[in-house]
């Protein structure tokens, strides 16, 4: 006989038709309960597994910044190669994130999580035992690739979990990790560089037993199971080309970022036809996207908001000033005041410190009342007015003065980290709100190795200018980079000349991170802020009738030959009947 399909029962019930699933009768289904069904002590557990892997992120992204000048030193790297311990963490971590976030759907997200911890560990042994720079260089790579898992399969997680307003708690905790990683990063990293006890490979080693407590923890606790039906079938269902025009687009976008100014000139064909390759990539990737993709991995309904699409780019924007201040913030300590590995970090605390409790704060606050606008305008407003001030600092500046502006900047920071996240919330529909928050993640990393390339490209690029008026060819600029306490540092006259160089290079830094700083701010004028809806009032997950009755999309999630899908093995890919449609 022939069941009722769980449109009609909307109908019935007054409600929208939507798509639907179907789900197997209670005797048919061994699954574990869905998510927000756990206790909330056991929410709490793998909230904790999932910040520990952010904290080993963020540390291991921010820590390399004081210790590079060391590492390139004693593994004798030249520029390029040491800019790429840096870039090529973040730049694979970027690229890689949406695979998982497709791949989660075909093996299921606790595997998906497990996997990709295990490489982010395996890539962490190989950067510490490596002796030499090409085999750094290779566990970088491969801590990014297991890195950007977890990043991106978080936020899909915790979506699982909370609703709404709980979600935009946690997934501020959630950052509150990651800026704790950015806190103890440059601290421990100077430590362990200068600490003749321990030396730079701490740096790495230190990570070993978070990630190996997040893997034990995610195997124990996480309750997804793996999805039902054929592997090859459900991998088939992966956006392929979507995901080979995103890495491709950002390599090619990124690398000739770093290359420019410092390994060749910007004029040079090795620049400018990549960055070609890349526009041309971007926009093949959206029309492929939007027109011909069956299962898109960048789900067109995501950006069909406005509101939404503008605060996707203030987040990369955001992502590139964060990692801009932080990297070239320690070029000033390093370079121009002289100081320690472990001292550069302890002085760029006013920035870093500020950024976990100022975005707990304003986390709570929104959770608590819904409305983050102000904290939105206020961050743009603080962050232009930081970059502002930094451009006055100069050689002579006092310490003090420079921390003050530092601080500034921080409270930007922090402000902006949960308030754009939440504004991301609340102009997507529950539907898209998984999707919507891995974009974030994604973007927010984009926008890390675009700060780190976009911050050398501009500082080299002057530097060599001021440089050549003091009389220095081309390499001298190359050679300062690559070890800047040492370099250029005669003990004659010419130091403060080549000091002020420094300076005057870093001073066109602070002015692009201005001027990119006021871009944002303008944006936001157009960006709507709706409130965040109350638990009790948003959107089921599924409709009452929906959960009563649930018939199988063929076409989006089973395959063939096996419908019975346990619904609490959908994870994101639940349709919902009624979707939250933003203001």
């Amino acid at each position: 006989m022939t069941s009722p399909t769980a449109e009609s029962i909307d109908k019935q019930n007054g409600e929208p038709a939507g798509d639907t699933i179907e789900v197997p009768s209670n005797e048919e289904t061994s699954d574990p309960p869905k998510g927000r069904d756990r206790t909330f002590h056991t929410k709490i557990i793998i909230f904790v597994i999932l910040s520990l892997v952010s904290l080993a992120h963020a540390f291991d992204a921010t820590c390399i910044c004081v210790a590079l000048p060391t590492i390139a030193s004693e593994l004798d790297a030249t520029v390029s190669e040491s800019l790429g311990l840096a870039t090529s963490f973040l730049l694979t971590t970027t690229i890689a994130q949406p695979v998982y976030s497709e791949l989660s759907h075909a093996i299921g997200k606790k595997i998906g999580y497990l996997i990709s911890v295990s490489i982010f560990l395996a890539g962490t042994i190989v950067c510490g035992v490596a002796r030499s720079s090409l085999v750094l260089l290779v566990g970088r790579t491969i801590q990014g690739l297991g890195a950007a898992g977890p990043q991106a399969l978080s936020a899909m997680i915790l979506t699982d979990l909370f609703p709404i307003r709980q979600r935009a708690l946690f997934l501020s905790l959630l950052n509150i990790s990651w800026a704790l990683g950015t806190v103890t990063g440059p601290i421990l990293g100077g430590y362990f560089t200068q600490c003749e006890n321990a030396g730079w490979r701490w740096i790495f080693w230190i990570n070993v037993p978070l990630l190996s407590t997040s893997f034990m923890g995610a195997w124990l606790l996480l309750g997804y199971h793996k999805p039902q039906g054929r592997l090859n079938h459900r991998l088939r269902r992966i956006d392929w080309v979507g995901i080979i025009l995103f890495g491709f687009s950002g390599v090619a976008l990124l690398l000739p970022l770093s290359w420019g100014g410092s390994k060749y000139p910007w004029k040079s064909a090795k620049v400018i036809s990549p960055v070609v390759l890349s526009a041309i990539g971007f926009i093949a990737l959206a029309v492929y996207e939007t027109f011909y993709a069956k299962h898109p991995m960048f789900r067109p309904s995501v950006f069909s908001n406005r509101s939404t699409c503008l605060q996707f780019v203030n987040i990369t924007i955001h992502g590139v000033l964060m990692w801009m201040a932080l990297y070239y913030m320690s070029v000033f300590y390093l370079g121009v005041k002289d100081y320690s590995p472990l001292k550069t970090g302890v002085w760029a605390l006013p920035a870093t410190l500020t950024v976990a409790p100022i975005a707990a704060f304003a986390g709570w606050l929104v959770a608590m009342i819904g409305t983050y606008h102000w904290y939105i305008y206020s961050g743009w407003a603080l962050m232009i007015l930081a970059f502002g001030l930094l451009k006055a600092v100069d050689e002579n500046m006092s310490t003090g003065i420079v921390l003050f502006f530092t601080f500034v900047l921080g409270v930007g920071m922090g402000l902006l980290i949960p308030a754009m996240t939440f504004g991301v919330q609340a102009t997507t529909s529950n539907e898209d709100s998984g999707h919507a928050i891995a974009t974030v993640f994604v973007l927010r990393s984009a926008g890390q190795c675009l700060g780190v390339a976009v911050g050398l490209a501009v500082f080299s690029s002057r530097l060599q200018v001021e440089l050549g008026k003091l009389g220095y060819n081309d390499d001298a600029a190359q050679h300062m980079m690559k070890s800047m306490r040492q370099s250029l540092r005669t003990g004659g006259p010419e130091d403060w000349a080549v000091i002020h160089a420094v300076v005057t290079a870093l001073g066109v830094v602070w002015i692009t991170g201005c001027a990119m700083a006021s871009v944002a701010g303008v944006l936001t004028i157009a960006i709507k802020c709706p409130r965040l809806p109350e638990d009790d009032q948003g959107p089921p997950l599924v409709s009452q009738a929906t959960r009563s009755l649930i018939q199988v999309d063929e076409e989006r999630l089973s395959p063939p030959g096996n419908a019975d899908i346990p619904l609490a093995n959908l994870g994101t890919r639940c349709c919902h009947s009624r979707s939250h449609q933003p203001a």
